[in-house]
């Protein structure tokens, strides 16, 4: 009976995989376009398709290549702005609901930022950052992919997934709850890739792997919510064999990130600057190849020979340099061979693509200076254009720290407390524990907030002195309140206990010093005469 449940199982599992990838086969026409303009170097070799094999050239059609540009920048930059590799990006608070006193809330936050330093220094030994960088190549078409594992040797192992793999499922709120990766593996590699206890190696597969061992096997790996239980399951199966899984688990932390940088209500996948963008990329292409075909015209030319022959113009060939057999080139003692004329200024095009290169370079928000030979641009335009471009990612920031952050340290604090290295199950849920993004894009808002206290403090004291701004501003906690909008360590900033211990110490001086002051004069000690003026009087 196990067994039949468990087959039946597995078939509901192939079901919503397979209806998963009917729904991915509706972007494939924008997909495919994708990988040929924007991002060539992202789709699969071997894809299962047969279009990419592997050392086949992948930007043959490719004239200009500003798309391609923006999506390495885009990818930079989300690495520099979201996730910086060698620096901490998060810190992990008490949140709103604890019902604590100050004291306790600022001795569990010190406990808390080693556990945050923990997590990074797992992120920094891992090869998360290479991962992420190959993961926001994907965003900038509209999803990534990220699967984190948990690794015998490494603790937790991270892979970009090429999100022409995978295929997504989302619940009735837009929750994806659903993740299934189809990928071809050699026959030879499937064993060790999961836990050899508990993999399960049919005999049809054990036959592949002995007389076949490089042979491609497609093998999917599923990865769904269950909502009785509140945990993922993991299912490894061959999706065209009639066999058990592979590989099956339960984990309490999803092991995908999949962030979509903008989503249409009612669609699974994510449209990112790159599929925004292909449209203007494909005509910026296209009036590119015919510039350079014009030039190649006005250069090369075409030409005329007299021949004993009628002109075919089905038979003609239009390319540069070609020559064209005619009967005459004017009259019965016409040139032997003359140039004709191509009408048309290809130079013209030169201020089209100025043009859609620009537009192309705002869509991808790539805000990269113009080149040294246009216009001087002035420093306030330049500044403009960067604050541009942090508005018109703060749009989008929000998924992105919902769908990587918050996702990604989760998963890590799971992997850590099996480990027994920090306290197990620790849940962010933004209440009771609060994960607060300290990347450069969130500090940018932060410093803001810091220059608006600072500023604050300058007109009172302008206004009324050093009196006014006492008596408008607790003092004391503003030196905190900066730190943590700086991202200064806890460690390094004094507690309320500290801070109440030195100001009654301040008291206590600023008291004694008024004593001494309201005391009156001592007289002076008579100046005893010696005996030599004595005696000299």
């Amino acid at each position: 009976m196990a067994a039949l449940a468990a087959n039946d199982n597995l078939k509901k599992i192939k079901a919503r995989a397979s209806a998963a990838a009917s729904r991915k086969d509706l972007w494939a026409s924008q997909t495919d376009e994708l990988f040929e303009y924007v991002i060539p170097f992202r789709k699969p070799v071997k894809a299962r398709t047969g279009s990419q094999t592997e050392g086949e050239g992948r930007v043959n059609r490719v004239f200009d290549s500003t798309g391609i540009k923006a999506a390495q920048r885009f990818a930079g930059r989300m690495e520099r702005d979201v996730t910086p590799p060698f620096q901490r990006f998060f810190e992990l608070k008490l949140g709103p609901a604890f019902n604590g006193d100050k004291q306790a809330r600022e001795e569990i936050d010190v406990d808390l930022e080693t556990v945050s330093a923990k997590v990074a220094a797992l992120l920094e030994r891992s090869a998360f950052s290479i991962a992420a960088s190959e993961m926001y190549l994907d965003l900038f078409g509209g999803t990534g992919c990220m699967l984190i594992l948990e690794d015998e040797d490494d603790i937790a192992k991270f892979v970009s997934v090429p999100f022409y793999e995978v295929a997504l499922r989302e619940d009735g709120y837009g929750k994806v709850v659903g993740i299934y990766w189809t990928k071809d593996f050699k026959a030879d590699t499937l064993e060790g890739q999961w836990p050899e206890d508990k993999m399960q190696i049919s005999d049809a597969l054990r036959q592949i792997i002995n007389n076949k061992p490089n042979e491609d096997v497609t093998i999917c790996q599923a990865t769904e919510y269950d909502r009785k239980t509140r945990k993922w399951v993991f299912t490894v199966y061959r999706p065209d064999a009639e066999e058990a899984p592979i590989y099956e688990t339960q984990m309490d932390t999803s092991p995908w990130i999949t962030p979509r940088f903008y989503k249409v209500p009612g669609e699974v996948q994510g449209r990112g600057p790159g599929l925004m963008a292909l449209p203007t990329i494909k005509t910026l292409n296209k009036v590119t190849e015919l510039s350079l075909k014009a030039a190649a015209f006005a250069i090369l030319g075409i030409w005329t020979y007299r021949q004993d022959r009628v002109f075919n113009p089905k038979t003609a060939r239009m390319v540069p340099g070609a020559m064209w057999p005619v009967a005459s080139n004017g009259g019965a003692y016409g040139k032997s061979v003359e140039r004709m004329e191509v009408p048309g200024r290809f130079d013209l095009t030169n201020v089209i693509i100025q043009d859609l290169r620009m537009m192309v370079k705002e869509i991808c928000l790539d805000d990269t200076l113009p080149a040294d030979s246009t216009a001087v641009k002035s420093a306030t335009e330049i500044m403009e254009r960067m604050n541009r471009l942090m508005t018109d990612l703060s749009g989008a920031y929000g998924r992105l720290a919902l769908e990587i952050h918050i996702p990604l340290v989760q998963r890590l604090l799971s992997i850590l407390g099996r480990r027994g290295l920090i306290p197990d199950r620790l849940k962010i849920d933004q209440t009771l524990l609060k994960l607060e993004i300290v990347s450069p894009l969130a500090r940018a808002q932060n410093s803001q907030d810091a220059s608006s206290i600072i500023n604050w403090l300058k007109i009172l004291l302008e206004i009324g002195g050093p009196e006014m701004m006492a008596l408008s501003a607790k003092v004391e906690e503003i030196g905190a309140v900066l730190g943590e909008k700086l991202g200064v360590a806890k460690s390094l900033m004094r507690g309320t206990d500290e801070r109440k211990g030195l100001l009654q110490l301040v008291a206590k001086m600023i008291a004694a010093g008024q004593q001494q002051q309201s005391a009156p004069p001592e007289a002076p000690p008579a100046n005893p005469q010696q005996p030599g003026m004595m005696a000299a009087a």
